[in-house]
C-alpha cells in the first residue's frame, strides 16, 4: 500500500518540477530578450572625428563653412569662413571673415544634446549655446557614431546683427567613422 502513494505522488511532484523548469527557462529567455531590445546609445565617441558645418544665418543674410574637429571627451576646435552684409550698405556689400572655435559636445543617449562654445572674429569673443540632434548615423562594432548633425543657436549672432539666429548643418568628413577604438 504504501508502494501504491508513492507512486501517485511522483507523476504530480514531476509535473510540478517541469512547470517550474518551463517557467523558469522562459522567464531567462525574457531577460535575454530586453538586454538586446535596449537601445544602443548615442556617446562622445559618437562625435569624434572630423566634421564640415555649414551655417545659415537667419533667412540667408549671411552663411558660414568652416570645419571642426570633435575628440572623444566632446572637446573640439574649428576654423570658419562668414559671408555677411556690410551693415548699413546700401549696394548690398558683403564682407568675408575669418574665425575660430573652441568648445564642448554634450551628447546624450538618445542623440540629442548642447554644444558650448567660445567664437573668436574680427575681434569679437562670445559664448555660444546650440542645441542639436543626430539626423543620420550608423552602427559600427556595436557602437553608434553620427554621421550628420543639425542644430540651432539658442541666441542671436554675435557676429551678424540685427538679431538674427543661425542654424547648422554638420557632415562628418569621409572616413571620419572609422577611427579606431
Amino acid at each position: 500500500m504504501r508502494r501504491e502513494h508513492q507512486t501517485a505522488r511522483r507523476p504530480w511532484f514531476a509535473k510540478i518540477v517541469c512547470v517550474a523548469m518551463a517557467f523558469g527557462l522562459s522567464a531567462s529567455f525574457g531577460a535575454t530578450r530586453t538586454r538586446a531590445d535596449q537601445p544602443l546609445c548615442y556617446t562622445g565617441e559618437s562625435l569624434e572625428g572630423a566634421w564640415a558645418v555649414v551655417a545659415t544665418y537667419g533667412a540667408n543674410v549671411a552663411r558660414s563653412f568652416g570645419e571642426r574637429t570633435i575628440g572623444e571627451d566632446g572637446n573640439f576646435t574649428g576654423t570658419f569662413v562668414l559671408n555677411a552684409p556690410v551693415v548699413g550698405s546700401p549696394t548690398g556689400a558683403r564682407v568675408i571673415t575669418t574665425g575660430t572655435q573652441v568648445g564642448v559636445y554634450a551628447i546624450n543617449c538618445n542623440g540629442t544634446g548642447t554644444v558650448t562654445r567660445t567664437v573668436t572674429s574680427n575681434g569679437v569673443v562670445a559664448m555660444q549655446i546650440d542645441d542639436f540632434i543626430v539626423t543620420k548615423g550608423i552602427v559600427k562594432d556595436g557602437h553608434r557614431i553620427a554621421t550628420d548633425l543639425a542644430d540651432a543657436q539658442r541666441v542671436p549672432s554675435a557676429l551678424v546683427p540685427g538679431g538674427i539666429f543661425i542654424t547648422r548643418v554638420q557632415t562628418r568628413q569621409p572616413g571620419g567613422e572609422e577611427h579606431e577604438r
